[in-house]
């Protein structure tokens, strides 16, 4: 996912993405995360989150299994809710490995 934040949210939004990423794994230790950002090209305070799964259809039941845990459901909601007001708006790539 690609987050365009709101000017000088780029720190605040990699601290985001960690934590979010941190709630994740620990529902599922075993994803692989990382968090990245762009200071010296592009548009400014853009930081990408990226997950590496074996497949999508492995992404879409790790996440209905995540959803399924009401307590780890609603710490999301919570966190999502920070989201809005570091982010101008945000898109999804997905990308096949070779």
């Amino acid at each position: 996912r690609v987050f365009y934040g709101k000017v000088g949210a780029a720190d605040e939004l990699v601290g985001w993405a960690n934590e979010m990423y941190a709630l994740i794994k620990t529902h599922n230790p075993s994803i692989s995360y990382r968090v990245m950002s762009d200071h010296q090209s592009g548009r400014t305070d853009r930081v990408v989150a990226e997950i590496e799964v074996d497949s999508l259809a492995d992404l879409d039941s790790m996440l209905s299994s995540l959803m399924e845990d009401e307590d780890l459901n609603a710490k999301f909601g919570e966190h999502f809710g920070k989201l809005g007001n570091l982010i101008e708006y945000a898109e999804v790539e997905q990308w096949t490995i070779h």
